[in-house]
């Protein structure tokens, strides 16, 4: 018994040790937007993680207009349009439409933030993906599955994910995951810690690899698995008469080579463009242009703090200045 007190207390002082220079909050996943969602806002953002940026646009729009708008983001980690349809269509239509099948109001606006990346497949698929069930999936998904197939990897995933939420409070949880999640390992976390950031050796490794994942990245996107899921959330917003948008999000600047440019983002956005044009859909562009380099995190990829509350500015002074205008009052009329 003394053993097992002694290994809590440690456990505990490990918690709050590491919680008192490491407080960082969980990160935003599906389960906060469908949280978010017991009240029914003007626009409904469905995007990947960055959806974690747009839930910062959405309280940048309520103060500027003073609340009388609402914007909720839901965001799916590791994105892919089919699976962020697939939480569309099975978590959030439940949710947004009433008993008789019609959007609940002040709901007018849907906008679906999308990267080139979220269209690329270097392979079919064979199963469900693993973000949909991490994050997308319902306890009564998981006994359905489980039954069947018993306890398997792709399963477990659902498993970890409750385990992960259940405890997010404990600074020991969350950094556990960041670790694998930002810093690829232990060393690389104490690294930038203490000293700030990582090496340079190690961030170039990191900017090689998106180099390399971008210049090729024409042979992998537009695919028709996750054109067809762009198709049937266009149609679904269509069916509902919602103003529907489709923002291209902001990419860090020194992961895009010459040749990225040229083979790879200018094409997927011209392609964009096309599709928006031919389906009346908005289609906004902001890879470029807006963030620099320092706004980044260390992924190369997700936006900081301070960087997302000027892109917010910055969408709402600008391409996304319409949603000033979206308000109950004009909802109801």
């Amino acid at each position: 018994m003394l053993v097992v007190l002694g290994m809590a207390l440690a456990l505990v002082c490990a918690d709050l040790t590491l919680g008192a220079f490491y407080n960082v909050p969980a990160k935003r996943q599906v389960r906060d937007g469908l949280q978010d969602l017991q009240r029914i806002p003007n626009v409904l953002v469905v995007s990947s993680s960055h959806g974690r940026s747009f839930h910062v646009l959405g309280d940048t729009l309520r103060k500027r207009t003073d609340d009388q708008a609402d914007l909720i983001a839901v965001a799916l980690e590791a994105g892919k349009i089919d699976a962020m349809e697939w939480v569309l269509h099975n978590r959030l239509k439940p949710m947004i439409l009433d008993e008789n099948g019609y959007v609940r109001e002040p709901l007018t606006h849907m906008i679906f933030g999308i990267t080139w990346w979220d269209t690329c497949r270097e392979e079919q698929p064979t199963q469900t993906a693993h973000n949909v069930v991490t994050h997308g999936w319902t306890a009564s998904d998981y006994m359905e599955n489980f039954s069947i197939e018993g306890a398997n990897e792709l399963n477990r995933n659902y498993v970890r994910n409750l385990w992960r939420h259940t405890f997010s409070a404990s600074a020991l949880v969350r950094t556990r995951f960041a670790i694998s999640e930002n810093f690829s390992r232990f060393t690389n976390f104490l690294r930038v810690m203490l000293l700030g950031g990582l090496p340079d050796d190690e961030y170039q490794q990191t900017l090689d690899r998106w180099h390399d994942d971008i210049d090729s990245g024409h042979e992998c996107y537009l695919s028709d698995i996750d054109m067809a899921a762009l198709d049937r959330f266009t149609e679904f917003t269509r069916q509902h008469k919602l103003d529907f948008t489709v923002v291209l999000f902001p990419l860090k600047p020194d992961t895009i080579t010459e040749v990225g440019l040229r083979d790879t983002i200018t094409p997927f956005a011209k392609a964009l463009k096309a599709y928006g044009e031919s389906n009346s859909v908005r289609v906004v562009d902001m890879t470029l242009g807006i963030l620099d380099d320092s706004e980044f995190m260390l992924d190369l990829d997700h936006v900081t703090p301070s960087g997302n509350i000027k892109w917010s500015e910055y969408a709402l002074d600008n391409e996304l200045q319409f949603l000033l205008g979206v308000n109950s009052t004009e909802a109801a009329q």
